[in-house]
């Protein structure tokens, strides 16, 4: 009976089961038989085959890659032979990353160091099975007592490949959950590995439902799991419903309704000095002394106690040091200390007796910090650190500070406005705005360096919408230093560090570009200046290094060996920003000949690419987000580029005329929208006013944080990128959409009056759409 064609059969060289198509042997063993005929016993398998350089048959060579086999590469005496059918299997996956067999046959000292690495760890008898974890036992036993377990990512890990019971009633309320919530598929992920581990520990307990308390032992989403089992029966709640969550925090968790508060923690030990902490303190299990003296001292071994890892002064830890005059008088007999309790904050020592006949003084209350009065010139300006202030509130809310009446309606105002628009992190805005008026009153004009320095401490602090806030109020004075162009700094600081008289040469070069030199040009931005600058720098201090003084000095051949060990895009650019830069000096008359005048530049050999069609299918219903789909529609359908996204304004969709207007500098390019991305447009004004009623930015595309920002900024282009799948660009779907357009008519007029772009990209994609209209004919 003959085989017929594709079906799946034994090679009969390798062994491994593939398709074959009309064929005995696999595509690797083929291709290795027309290189290597000679035929032989392999020394390692002892099978009759063809061999290579080394003697070896081609499963050999590569089950030594895949096994590590460190014996056979180091022609240690007394190998054993090794059997061909265990290694079948991983032929396929090593057959394409497979390196040539690098076997030690000298003393060397680089020969086989990474074999003889391997055949140590080898011999140090590194166990081959994993070790056994969560094994069921037997249903229905009741344990006499119950151990914590410690649960970790590799125990997740462990049972990623195993059948737990109770896994299909919980995977359909793990999808309702994320869908009732509006979650992501990270959370659905997440969720499910700790869910799985819960049914996995319900297994190894035995029991039918799993205790609640047993929760407390996930890594993770311990709420989240809490409610999974319940939906499905398989949970034994407590009387009281428990809290995983370390901190309170309802907002983050949609899914809890009403989140049960945190136990305080039970009376425990310090890690470090073993004193006794009372269970009221909400602290970890280090006590608040040697919390800070961990900051203040580097760890190491206590030369009294022998413990390591405790923070040391003087050769000795917290609990060691105070024994220093002790040890210092006699020798040490006992290396033991007195056990302490931790007292609250505040109390140093015994309580001192009092009167009793006299009553107990109020305690003063606390005062905000002194305020200046509005309108106070100060003498002199200092910048403030703000290190001891937030250490003096870093354990106080933000409601419990005193403000004055003034501060306190300012605070109030700005909480009021980010709630009625909706902003994220409010309680950052507010707390920071709480500290400033709190420190420096509600009276004083706020410096806006203040506000800056005050957010850089503390990652829970924010500075930009408290300035936004105060501007608009007249409470605040503004640094010029903060508005500074970001590229154009980076080109001062770019310029002061080239050696002499450099700088002022590619000063001028950076004056041209900004149209300020002897004649009137288009102005080129920081940013692509700092492109140019960026390229151009390390052939300048090349250049510099070789005892090169002036740019007057440079000729044709070093301009040509300055580009000629670079290839593709980068010699390009390089070869681009040299002729820009010299010919900027020709015309401002500081070099008298342009040594790049003829510097080849080349020109774009790119043909464009089509998107496979599998990624294509489905890219719309993968987008989550109303903003995602209205990208994907103009970018797929359009043909719209990415940086063009950013600049849309929303007066420039009209829905009634069903046209959307490109801005291109001067230009102005009109799509006329279909009926699908009329919808889709529709769609997504109608949920940027629901979501964000009160924004007032321009621009079409908004995000989270750019819809309340009052400076009225673009998105950034990853946000665009955000819900395309992996290896799918923006500008890879522009160009298949173009080349597809092009495919069809073939109009390279079609193609420039539809998506607005230049004769030369239109004939370009012609170009690649229909090759055989661009052959030249013969005269």
């Amino acid at each position: 009976m003959t085989n017929e064609q594709g079906s799946p059969r034994s090679c009969e060289m390798c062994g491994l089961w593939t398709v074959l198509h009309w064929s005995r042997t696999c595509t690797g063993c083929t291709a290795w038989r027309k290189k290597y005929r000679e035929r032989g016993a392999c020394p390692r398998c002892r099978h009759e085959a063809h061999l290579n350089t080394d003697g070896l048959c081609k499963p050999c060579l590569y089950a030594i890659r895949a096994e590590d086999d460190a014996e056979w590469a180091l022609a240690l005496p007394g190998a054993r032979p090794r059997d061909l059918q265990l290694l079948v299997g991983l032929v396929r996956d090593y057959a394409n990353t497979a390196r040539p067999l690098a076997r030690g046959t000298g003393g060397g000292r680089r020969v086989g160091e990474e074999w003889r690495r391997k055949l140590k760890v080898q011999r140090e008898g590194v166990p081959t099975e994993p070790p056994a974890v969560l094994e069921p036992e037997t249903w229905g036993q009741i344990p006499l007592f119950t151990v914590p377990r410690t649960l970790t990512q590799a125990t997740v890990s462990a049972i990623v490949g195993r059948t737990v019971s109770g896994w299909e009633q919980a995977r359909p309320v793990l999808v309702e959950m994320a869908a009732e919530h509006g979650l992501s598929a990270g959370w659905h992920f997440k969720v499910a590995e700790m869910v799985r581990l819960a049914l996995a520990v319900r297994e190894a307990e035995g029991s039918r439902l799993l205790p609640e308390a047993l929760l407390r032992d996930l890594p993770t989403n311990g709420d989240a799991v809490r409610l999974v089992l319940l939906r499905i029966g398989l949970l034994a709640p407590a009387p009281e419903p428990l809290r995983f969550s370390r901190t309170d925090q309802p907002a983050r968790t949609p899914y809890i309704t009403a989140p049960a508060p945190i136990t305080p923690r039970g009376p425990r030990q310090c890690r470090d000095c073993h004193a006794w902490i009372p269970g009221d303190q909400r602290a970890g299990f280090r006590c608040d002394p040697c919390r800070h003296w961990r900051e203040l001292h580097p760890a190491g071994r206590c030369e009294r106690c022998g413990t390591d890892g405790l923070a040391l002064r003087d050769g000795r830890c917290r609990g060691c040091h105070p024994y220093r005059l002790l040890d210092a008088a006699r020798p040490r007999t006992s290396r033991a200390t007195q056990l302490v309790i931790v007292l609250p904050t505040g109390v140093g020592g015994p309580v001192l007796p009092f009167a009793v006949d006299k009553p107990l003084a109020e305690p003063e209350p606390e005062v905000p910090a002194w305020h200046v009065s509005r309108g106070q010139q100060a003498l002199f300006t200092a910048r403030r650190d703000w290190s001891p202030v937030l250490a003096r509130l870093r354990r106080r809310a933000a409601e419990e500070l005193p403000l004055t009446e003034a501060a306190g309606q300012l605070v109030e105002e700005f909480a009021q406005r980010r709630r009625d628009g909706r902003s994220p992190d409010n309680r950052k805005s507010i707390r920071t705005l709480t500290t400033l008026v709190y420190w420096l009153g509600a009276d004083l004009v706020i410096s806006e360096r203040d506000v800056h320095d005050l957010a850089q401490l503390d990652r829970n602090l924010a500075a930009k919408p408290v300035c936004q806030f105060l501007r608009a109020r007249g409470l605040l004075r503004d640094d010029p230093e903060l508005h500074q162009d970001a590229d154009e700094a980076w080109t001062e600081t770019l310029l002061a560090s080239l050696p002499e008289t450099l700088p002022s040469e590619v000063r001028t070069w950076v004056t041209v570009l900004r149209s300020q030199g002897r004649r009137e040009d288009e102005p080129r931005s920081y940013d692509g200046i700092r492109r140019y600058l960026t390229v151009v720098q390390p052939t300048l201090a090349a250049w510099a290094a070789a005892g090169v003084a002036t740019l007057r000095e440079i000729t044709h051949d070093q301009v040509e060996k300055a580009v000629e060990g670079l290839t593709g895009h980068g010699r390009r650019q390089l070869a681009i920003a040299l002729r820009s830069l010299f010919r900027a000096l020709k015309r401002e008359k500081v070099i008298f000949r342009d040594p790049a005048r003829n510097l080849p530049v080349g020109d774009l050999k790119g043909v464009p690419q089509s998107v496979p069609s599998d990624q294509l299918a489905g890219l719309l219903d993968q987008a989550k987000t109303p903003l995602g789909r209205l990208v994907i529609a103009l970018v797929a359908v359009h043909a719209v580029p990415g940086t063009d996204l950013r600049t849309i304004l929303t007066t420039d969709l009209r829905l009634a005329r069903g046209t959307l207007e490109i801005r291109r500098g001067l230009l102005r390019h009109t799509l006329y929208l279909e009926e699908f991305t009329h919808r889709l447009a529709s769609e997504w004004l109608t949920y940027r006013h629901r979501r964000w009623p009160a924004s007032t930015n321009p621009h079409l595309l908004v995000s989270q944080k750019t819809a309340l920002d009052t400076d009225q900024p673009a998105v950034s282009i990853g946000l665009l990128r955000l819900d395309l799948p992996k290896g799918v660009t923006l500008d890879c779907l522009r160009q298949d959409r173009i080349l597809n357009e092009a495919f069809e008519t073939g109009d390279p007029l079609r193609l420039m009056r539809l998506f607005g772009i230049t004769e030369q990209t239109a004939m370009r994609y012609v170009g690649a759409a229909h090759p055989e209209r661009t052959a030249k004919l013969p005269k």
